[in-house]
C-alpha cells in the first residue's frame, strides 16, 4: 500500500505539474534547482553548527536533549515491557498506520505533491510550504541514517537488550537509534505548524508526529530512547529550515521561536 501511494504521488508530480506549468521550478528549471541545492547546504550546515552553537542557545538544547534521552534510556526496558503487554487489534490496526503515515518516503512524496499543488495553484505560500516539507524530511533523515549507523543501536525485536551496540558495523537490524520515522514526522510537524495560527491545528499535527513514535515502539521496531533523539532531530530540522526561509534568528532543538522569529513567520504569510 505504501509502494502503490509513493508511486502515485510520484507520477502525479513528475508528469502533472511540468506540463502544466510554465512556471520556474525544481522539475523545469536548472536554475531552481541549483537555489534548491544551494539553500538546503546552507540549512545542512545550521543544522550541524546550531546544537554546539552558544549564541543561539544551541548548546542549551543540545544538553537538554541529552537529559531527555539519557532519562528515557532509564526505563527503556520497563517502557517496552508495559507496551508490549497491551496489545490489541485495534492497536496493531491503528499503528500500521502510524507507520504507513510515518513512512520517510511518504513525506517526500507529500512535500513534492505540496509543492506541485502550490505551482498548479499560483500559491506562493504552499509552493514554499511544499520546499520546506521536502528540505526538514531530507535534513531528518541524512541526520538519522548517519547517526543510525555511527551508533549501531539494536532493534528491541532483535535481542530485548537496550545496551546491544555495535557502531559502524552496519549490522541489519542494529540501526535502531534514532528513529527515522519520528525524526522525519516530527520535521513535518515543526514546518507545518508555521501555516497555521490556530493552536489545536498545531497540537494536530504534534499529536500525529508523537503517534508515529508511539507506533514504532508499539510493533517493537524502537526503544522510548530512539524516539525522542528522533523528535529532537526533527523538530530541530524543521525550525532550520523554516528559519532560513522566513528570518534570520537564533533557532535552538528544544523550545518555541523567539517573538522576533513569530512575528517574522506571521508577516511573511500574510504577505503572500
Amino acid at each position: 500500500m505504501e509502494n502503490r501511494l509513493l508511486l502515485l504521488i510520484v507520477l502525479v508530480v513528475f508528469f502533472v505539474v511540468p506540463c502544466a506549468s510554465a512556471e520556474d521550478n525544481v522539475f523545469t528549471s536548472t536554475t531552481a534547482l541549483k537555489e534548491e541545492a544551494v539553500r538546503l547546504r546552507n540549512e545542512a550546515v545550521d543544522v550541524v553548527t546550531t546544537p554546539i552553537d552558544i549564541k543561539g542557545y544551541g548548546l542549551i538544547g543540545t544538553l537538554v536533549t541529552t537529559g531527555a534521552v539519557g532519562l528515557t534510556y532509564i526505563f527503556d526496558a520497563d517502557i517496552r515491557n508495559e507496551l508490549q503487554g497491551t496489545k490489541s487489534s485495534a492497536l496493531d490496526t491503528a499503528t500500521d498506520a502510524g507507520n504507513i503515515i510515518g513512512n520517510p518516503w511518504i513525506h517526500l512524496g507529500i512535500a513534492g505533491a505540496v509543492y506541485g499543488g502550490g505551482i498548479l495553484a499560483g500559491s506562493p505560500k504552499w509552493r514554499e510550504t511544499g520546499e520546506m516539507l521536502g528540505e526538514a524530511a531530507i535534513l531528518a533523515d541524512a541526520v538519522s541514517f548517519v547517526l543510525k549507523r555511527a551508533i549501531g543501536r539494536s532493534r528491541p525485536f532483535v535481542s530485548g537488550d537496550k545496551g546491544s551496540f555495535t557502531p559502524f558495523q552496519f549490522k541489519s537490524d542494529y540501526d535502531s537509534m534514532p528513529s527515522m520515522h519520528t525524526a522525519s514526522s516530527f520535521a513535518m510537524a515543526s514546518v507545518m505548524r508555521t501555516t497555521s495560527e490556530n493552536l489545536l491545528v498545531k497540537a494536530l499535527y504534534y499529536s500525529v508526529a508523537t503517534f508515529v513514535g508511539f507506533s514504532r515502539m508499539y510493533q517493537d521496531k524502537h526503544w522510548a530512547s530512539d524516539v525522542v533523539l528522533g523528535a529532537a532531530i526533527g523538530e530541530l530540522c524543521g525550525r532550520v529550515v523554516t528559519r532560513y526561509h522566513f528570518c534570520i534568528d537564533s533557532v535552538t532543538i528544544m523550545g518555541y521561536f523567539t517573538t522576533h522569529s513569530e512575528t517574522c513567520i506571521s508577516t511573511y504569510w500574510d504577505a503572500r
